[in-house]
């Protein structure tokens, strides 16, 4: 049965067969963005707690980004194919890639994680330079309590791997269709 490496959010929802490990010659980083305006994203946007609307922001996610010598710490997820299936559709501002023989310990099966396409790549670029990207507190509270309910040395960990956020952080709530 093949895996998925979670290294963000998807460390909140670990499987009692999960595995943890690292994805050795990677890093994080706040790499990836969703344009929150955009139509395609009405399945899940954010809107201003206060007010209900919408903003035009871009909203950025952890990504990976490939560097000797640094990893990872997260979970190999395993997923059927219905579930991997589900992940593909979930994960619309990401590509699945093979991974296997960056995770530590080796499965022997395959090891898929979600790394940023370059066209969120490509909106994350365009919002720092346009001063209109975010990071959604709400999201950042999320992946540090997974990580810190992982185990006592993961949140650590997961501080020392990741890039600090370059944006800053906004209150905003998540809605899910």
């Amino acid at each position: 049965m093949p895996y998925v490496f979670a290294y963000a959010s998807l460390v909140a929802f670990p499987t009692p067969s999960a595995v943890r490990g690292r994805l050795r010659g990677y890093r994080r980083h706040w790499g990836a963005a969703m344009d929150n305006w955009e139509a395609v994203n009405d399945h899940k946007h954010f809107v201003d707690p206060a007010t209900g609307e919408r903003p035009r922001l871009r909203v950025a996610y952890l990504d990976l980004y490939e560097r000797e010598g640094s990893s990872v710490n997260g979970l190999a997820l395993p997923v059927d194919a219905d579930r991997l299936a589900a992940l593909d559709a979930r994960e619309l501002n990401y590509e699945r890639v093979e991974v296997s023989g960056a995770f530590e310990p080796a499965l022997g099966e395959p090891v898929f994680a979600y790394i940023g396409s370059e066209a969120a790549r490509e909106r994350c670029r365009r919002g720092a330079a346009e001063g209109n990207v975010v990071v959604s507190s709400e999201y950042l509270a999320l992946v540090r309590e997974a990580f810190a309910a992982l185990a006592p040395d993961a949140l650590a960990e997961f501080d020392r791997t990741t890039d600090p956020p370059p944006f800053p952080e906004r209150h905003l709530r998540r809605v899910v269709r």
